[in-house]
């Protein structure tokens, strides 16, 4: 049955994303809402169904809540209804822009966030899942109380687990933790009765983006969306720093008026973009990734052509001192070029992302460059240095998940970035004043986290660090004859990037699979 589940939520999730039709609109969405769930929600005299009428989420929480219905409770609905029905949920009973702020990492499946979760939420809520899973969902208080009914029936050894038995879980859910959520995420608020009566930003039309690929690094390029209704077509070109342009097709669906969900082929790869329109429909801001592995991904950051002059990106956005380079502004409306800081340069040439100039950083020059352009600014976009003080290895703390071996759980590799620093204002590295500087090349490698790693010989079987790149591919699951008592492929492990005589470090973990994984985890 877990294996089952994990392969029907991430068949849906793909599957109500792409190539599904158009939302529904209100008068169908009501009689879907009728037919798929009237048999079992009741309606009040206004027509309003039970349980659903006090609850409001994210397209990833309403389908979840759909696919738990037809695993657990017998509902019976076609994928081209339920693509609908998400649709409908998710535009009438959403969640504002401003009400998903701080928490969008996990819509994004951003691979390695820590979050800091204070009591009684850390004991109560997040010991099971994210603590940004219970953040992006509104309800009446009442039905925050029936929420922890569904916990303890669909869930009855939670009050003996770890930080449940050690303390009156029911009492302390029902006395203290409902009034918090109830206060704090609240089914009624300011913001949601503002966005249901605001005028939605459009999706379709000209875009020109910056982003980051997992192989390639830093790219640029532009995206064109058409269509009267949903999905729209996607096109454009993605062209990498190195130069190569790639071709980009694919499909997008927007939900709630803003929340951006694309599947897009970019030079025979398949990559999803989770993203979310602003409120004025000038940018586009989210996450990009591998569609067969959303931890091998970047930020993308966007701006609508032909509107008001702005300015996306530069690519690249760090250069190394010393050396003639192309630099490329990405943005809409730009008449002419001017850098200032560590760098000078003038003039540029337009082109279909906005300009590209050229430009010829002295030696020993280290610093920020702010780039202006027809009353568009964007402060310290390219930074230019001459060397590097310290590294920092970005996430600090990764984690990889070994898989394969013939199983449903393919591996979970881990990637990461080496960020140059210089010393502050104090001359000493590591410290607060640390100035950054941005992603740098560097050799990658792994050691032993520690004396245990080392014993168990974790580097020579976890798994390999490609030394350019800074991915880690973990080793395959499964028992290992070779290993003390054949354990499987779990590992410590320090992750080592270098340049020159200076070196960063961050830790890895290898670990079993996810069995179970949700949109929302």
């Amino acid at each position: 049955m877990i294996r089952r589940l994990r392969k029907v939520y991430l068949a849906r999730f793909a599957g109500v994303m792409l190539l599904m039709p158009a939302a529904a609109g209100a008068q169908e969405g009501v009689a879907l809402l009728e037919q798929n769930c009237g048999g079992c929600h009741m309606a009040d005299e206004t027509g309003a169904l039970s349980r659903i009428e006090g609850q409001r989420k994210t397209p990833e929480g309403w389908l979840m809540t759909i696919v738990r219905m037809r695993l657990f409770h017998g509902m019976e609905i076609t994928p081209d209804e339920q693509s609908r029905l998400v649709h409908y949920l998710s535009d009438t009973q959403g969640l504002a822009p401003a009400e998903t702020e701080g928490y969008r990492y996990i819509l994004e499946r951003e691979p390695a966030v820590v979050e800091e979760v204070g009591a009684p939420l850390g004991e109560m809520c997040a010991r099971c899942h994210s603590a940004a899973r219970v953040a992006l969902q509104r309800r009446t208080q009442d039905e925050w109380d029936l929420h922890i009914d569904f916990h303890v029936g669909q869930y009855p050894t939670l009050e003996y687990q770890a930080l449940g038995r050690d303390r009156d879980w029911l009492k302390l859910a029902r006395e203290e933790v409902v009034p918090l959520l109830a206060e704090r995420y609240p089914l009624e608020t300011d913001a949601w009765t503002a966005w249901a009566a605001a005028q939605k930003p459009e999706a379709t039309g000209s875009w020109v983006f910056t982003t980051r690929l997992p192989e390639q690094g830093e790219a640029y390029g532009s995206l064109e969306v058409s269509g009267e209704t949903q999905p729209y077509a996607v096109s454009g070109t993605l062209v990498t720093a190195a130069g190569e342009e790639l071709p980009v097709s694919g499909k997008l669906n927007v939900y709630t008026g803003y929340e951006w969900r694309a599947n897009l082929d970019i030079g025979g790869t398949a990559y999803r973009q989770i993203l979310a329109i602003s409120e004025d429909g000038g940018s586009l801001a989210g996450r990009q990734f591998l569609h067969a592995e959303d931890s091998l991904g970047g930020a993308f950051s966007a701006v609508r052509a032909g509107a008001s002059p702005a300015i996306a990106g530069v690519v690249p956005s760090t250069l190394a001192a010393g050396s003639d380079a192309s630099v490329q502004i990405v943005g809409t409306g730009l008449s002419g070029v001017d850098l200032t800081g560590a760098l000078e340069a003038s003039g540029g040439t337009a082109n279909a992302y906005g300009a590209a100039i050229a430009v010829s950083p002295a030696a020993g020059s280290d610093g920020g460059v702010s780039v202006a352009s027809a009353g568009a600014a964007k402060e310290d976009a390219l930074t230019v240095y001459s060397h590097v003080d310290s590294l920092r290895v970005e996430p600090a703390f990764g984690l990889a998940r070994v898989g394969g071996a013939g199983g449903s759980a393919s591996k979970v590799p881990a990637r990461f970035e080496a960020v140059g620093y210089w010393k502050g204002p104090d001359g000493e590295t590591g410290t607060q004043d640390d100035i950054r500087i941005g992603v740098v090349p560097a050799t990658w490698s792994v050691a032993p986290f520690n004396e245990e790693a080392d014993q168990l010989k974790d580097v020579d079987h976890a798994g390999k660090m490609d030394r350019t790149l800074g991915i880690f591919m973990p080793a395959v699951a499964g028992p290992n004859p070779e290993r003390p008592f054949s354990t499987n492929n779990a590992g410590n492990l320090k992750v080592l990037a270098t340049l020159g005589e200076v070196t960063g470090e961050g830790q890895l973990i290898v670990t079993v699979q996810r069995w179970v994984d949700p949109p929302i985890r």
